[in-house]
């Protein structure tokens, strides 16, 4: 094939890709899909090969792609143009969680399945044992929602009246969750007419040939950087949780170790046994997170296909692990353990490359639910929202504040959608200064916000972690702060909340305060510029008690200028007391 019919056709499908993503946002009802943007697209060969991605969240690409090869396997020659099957069992498909839900539809050209499209989108209820559906209270798999195998959710592009009904009768916002679905199988229905357009263009035998030579391009140009790395074993970096949920004293752990041999690597992963609570994590996210973490790393122009898997071993822990939990672990908490995977992958990855890999985010944001009636509209009301910590500090920058780890790619929700459509009013949202691990480069900060229930009453979850175990920096850099979250601050009835909150009842005017952890710190602290620090304080990203205790900078309370002999003074004391 010719380098422009190849780059020609591959940007088609992946601009195809994009347009699912646009249209999913104009179509969606819920704010998770609206603001949030939980959600992801992907293009498969009729192989059930990644082809493509959309743009949102890299997270739900594991999870997609062994849905597509579970519907491959299921309904092999018994699926028609039109058709559409809905899936979101973790365990029967390895999806993330119950309320992401994926809808798969083939694509048929001339008679021949041609490719699938799949996508993920989350839903702000699908049932479960509080509003909201994810309880940090779960103790298992079916106090998380409604579990739906591989089904048809159209036949022959007639909707499947059962499923339906079924999908209605266990939610309590039909509306918005079947609004939602029925976004994600009518924007795979635009897909189908887009692919159809490019086979009958191209043909189809030279958009699969283009597909399977991208897929080789990004596995050959991945081999050779890896083997210019130095081969060995790198780790074991570990990393904890603050606890399950269910046994608030215990911390579960989470370890990474590496190995280089060749053009391939070949990770090691370990965890303490699976939580009764539900912060365990299914084998394909842990497999996402770490093929994302090599692409960016190491193939940060590449797309992402097929191609990026084929030179990424994992061993897995044995079944009834953290990392391999056994049917029925309950598992809606799986991002706190799949962020905990990033942070030690991420490490394991600066013994590698040092100068190339970031410290660690945050590993510490969380999704708050919040449901109730609305005075508004006399019906009720639920919503997901989800925020991130401190991204990590870079090798030659700062981190980017209020934005964790990079798998994580979600968009916060803004104060103005979430005040129009629910009974909230944002009395904060602002950086959290000192949050950010110090370095040479500085963590970003976390962020605070704060939620000023209006209604008479409301439920609300809080899942999120990072409470008692911080971010570590890296190189000699300072870890972060923790995060902390509080009912009522500055009022008589003031008590802190903990990490994993369920099914909290709320009357007007109480408010939930909640500071997400900030990201560590890239070096030494003391090689920082002080002219950086100074800026720092004059921002408000940090206090003039950090920047002499972290930084080792002395500035002037009332202008907050320079002393440099003073600063060379603290400096030079504190590496000698090192």
């Amino acid at each position: 094939m010719n380098a422009i019919d190849l780059e020609v056709i591959y940007q088609s499908t992946q601009q195809i890709a994009r347009e699912l993503t646009v249209n999913m946002m104009r179509t969606g009802y819920s704010n998770v899909i609206k603001e949030s943007q939980d959600f992801t697209f992907c293009i498969f060969d009729p192989q059930a090969r990644l082809v493509a991605q959309g743009i949102p969240q890299p997270l739900h690409i594991g999870p997609i792609s062994a849905q597509v090869r579970e519907v491959h396997r299921v309904y092999n020659g018994r699926l028609s143009p039109g058709d559409a099957i809905i899936v979101n069992h973790p365990y029967r498909a390895c999806q993330n969680h119950a309320t992401d839900v994926t809808v798969i539809s083939p694509v048929f050209h001339e008679g021949k399945l041609a490719a699938y499209i799949g996508n993920t989108a989350h839903k702000p209820d699908f049932g479960g044992m509080v509003p909201g559906t994810n309880s940090p209270a779960a103790t298992d798999l079916f106090q998380e929602g409604l579990l739906l195998p591989p089904v048809r959710l159209f036949i022959a592009g007639e909707l499947n009246q059962d499923v339906y009904e079924i999908i209605c009768a266990n939610t309590r916002t039909p509306e918005v969750t079947w609004g939602d679905v029925n976004a994600q199988a009518q924007t795979n229905v635009y897909g189908v007419q887009k692919f159809t357009a490019l086979f009958r263009k191209h043909g189809l035998g030279k958009v699969h040939a283009c597909w399977s030579r991208w897929m080789d391009i990004c596995e050959a140009e991945l081999r050779k950087e890896i083997a210019k790395l130095p081969p060995g074993i790198y780790g074991p970096e570990t990393d904890y949780l603050d606890d399950d949920g269910a046994g608030r004293d215990k911390p579960f752990r989470i370890s990474c170790s590496l190995e280089i041999k060749g053009d391939e690597f070949n990770f090691i992963l370990d965890s303490d046994p699976q939580a009764i609570g539900p912060l365990n994590l299914r084998p394909c996210v842990s497999r996402t997170v770490l093929e994302c973490w090599v692409k960016m790393a190491f193939g940060p122009n590449l797309p992402v296909n097929d191609g990026m898997a084929r030179v990424v071993k994992i061993t897995f822990p044995p079944e009834g692990s953290l990392l391999n939990p056994k049917y029925p672990a309950p598992v809606n908490m799986y991002v706190r353990a799949g962020q905990m995977v990033a942070s030690v992958c991420c490490r394991v990855l600066g013994q590698v490359a040092p100068h190339m890999i970031p410290a660690p985010g945050s590993s510490g944001s969380g999704g708050l639910t919040g449901s109730g009636h609305n005075p508004r509209t006399g019906r009720w009301s639920s919503f997901h929202e989800i925020y991130n910590g401190g991204g990590g500090a870079r090798p030659h920058a700062d981190g980017v504040s209020a934005q964790d780890d990079l798998v994580i790619n979600v968009m916060n929700t803004p104060v103005e959608a979430l005040e129009t459509e629910f009974p909230i009013r944002i009395d904060r949202y602002e950086l959290v200064p000192d949050s950010a691990g110090a370095g040479k480069y500085r963590g970003g900060l976390g962020s605070l916000r704060e939620w000023h229930v209006l209604g008479e009453e409301m439920l609300f979850n809080l899942r999120t972690d990072r409470f008692k175990f911080s971010s570590p920096g890296a190189l000699g850099a300072t870890p972060a702060q923790p995060g902390a979250a509080v009912l009522n601050p500055g009022k008589p009835q003031e008590r802190p909340l903990h990490s994993k909150t369920a099914a909290l009842r709320l009357q007007a005017d109480d408010v939930i305060s909640w500071k997400l952890a900030g990201g560590g710190g890239w070096g030494d602290p003391h090689e920082r510029d002080p002219e950086r620090v100074r800026q720092d304080v004059v921002c408000g990203y940090i206090t003039l008690a950090a920047a002499a205790r972290d930084y080792g900078v002395v500035l002037d309370p009332r202008t907050h200028e320079l002393d440099l002999a003073q600063t060379a003074r603290l400096r030079a004391a504190k590496e000698v007391a090192a």
